[in-house]
């Protein structure tokens, strides 16, 4: 009996020595991952960048790299045979970036040099999905010495959105969504671009099954042109601005929140209405940190004196920043149709990292 009552003892003794291994282990796994997180933390915020929230409406205008397909049509040829000689040669969507060699700037150009071709055979370097390929194909004579290969053809676009914020290095995001083509919905590839003060001539009120929107003009003259877009991409277009009065400002510069930091709750977004620019309020109700569209959480306008003006979110205030806490959260993109006091945001961190 005094044999058996030792020995469980001692197995009891390993036993404990075991789990006292096992909760030291579990322990010390957890503090260093504790520990890890609170230095992640800790190197985030000495790395947090701070920018300067604008809120500004401004005329954009971008060209295209080359001139891009936006379809292919009919031709009748001089037989009156209706051909439509371009289907399987160009996709909507391509850019032609040259014909026979010679660069090209607009469809003018490209006009002009089918037609120099005299009826032969043509060579185009074009842009597709991203890489260069070469087609070739002869265009058909429509009328005497006039010829057409049967493309509709876009080199440039233009609209007014409002810049989200601008860095410490003068560059700028804005829109929160890249600028699309109006007939193909192709996210465009853009050579250049400029930003222009633009003219705000009224507001339109947005309701129910219809969008409101702010209704400007631009201004193309080289004294009001305010900086260059370098980049049009799925999370807004960016660049540089190089006016004083857009001069970054420590004193007005906020922190770029982590998605993490982003609660369901009261927000500020920031706009500029009848030439005042305010913060109004609004509220973040879901929040999807995943989302593939970037359409990263819905905002509803809360503030009476911006839905007397507005009825809500208006096209063309893309790009309206959303501060949370203090911090720059994001920027409005989307107007829902149905629903004009709510739309989507887009997250400011996702901004950055498409910047970057």
């Amino acid at each position: 009996m005094r044999k058996y009552r030792a020995w469980l003892t001692a197995a009891l003794m390993i036993n404990l020595v075991v789990l006292f291994g096992f909760v030291m282990n579990w322990y010390q796994t957890r503090k260093n991952e504790v520990d890890q997180r609170l230095t992640k933390v800790s190197a985030d915020v000495a790395m947090r960048q701070y920018v300067m929230p604008v809120g500004m409406p401004v005329g954009l205008y971008i060209h295209t790299k080359g001139v891009m397909v936006l379809g292919t049509g009919k031709v009748t040829n001089l037989e009156d045979d209706v051909l439509e000689p371009a289907k399987t040669v160009f996709r909507e969507g391509d850019y032609i970036l040259s014909i026979n060699g010679t660069t090209l700037r607009n469809t003018s150009q490209a006009m002009s040099l089918i037609q120099s071709c005299k009826g032969k055979m043509l060579s185009f370097e074009v842009l597709r999905d991203g890489k260069k390929i070469m087609l070739t194909m002869k265009p058909v004579e429509t009328a005497e010495d006039r010829y057409k290969i049967g493309v509709w053809l876009r080199d440039d676009t233009q609209g007014i959105g409002t810049i989200t914020y601008i860095d410490a290095d003068q560059n700028f995001a804005a829109l929160g969504h890249g600028i699309t083509d109006v007939d193909t919905g192709i996210l465009m590839d853009i050579s250049h671009g400029m930003v222009y003060q633009s003219n705000i001539l009224s507001i339109v009120k947005g309701s129910q099954g219809t969008p409101g929107e702010i209704v400007g003009t631009i201004d193309y003259q080289k004294k009001n042109r305010i900086g260059t877009i370098n980049d049009n991409s799925s999370c807004g277009i960016f660049g540089t601005v190089d006016r004083d009065y857009l001069a970054y400002d420590p004193e007005k510069a906020v922190p770029v929140a982590d998605p993490e930091e982003v609660t369901e709750g009261p927000v500020q977004i920031v706009c500029t209405m009848n030439g005042e620019t305010n913060r109004y309020a609004a509220e973040i109700r879901k929040i999807d940190k995943n989302n593939k569209d970037h359409k990263n959480f819905v905002l509803q306008i809360t503030d009476e004196q911006l839905l007397e003006k507005t009825n809500g979110i208006l096209q063309g205030m893309s790009g309206s920043p959303v501060i949370q806490n203090g911090k720059l959260v994001g920027a409005v993109t989307h107007v829902f149709v149905n629903e004009p006091t709510k739309g989507y945001g887009i997250f400011a961190e996702n901004m950055q990292n498409a910047e970057e």
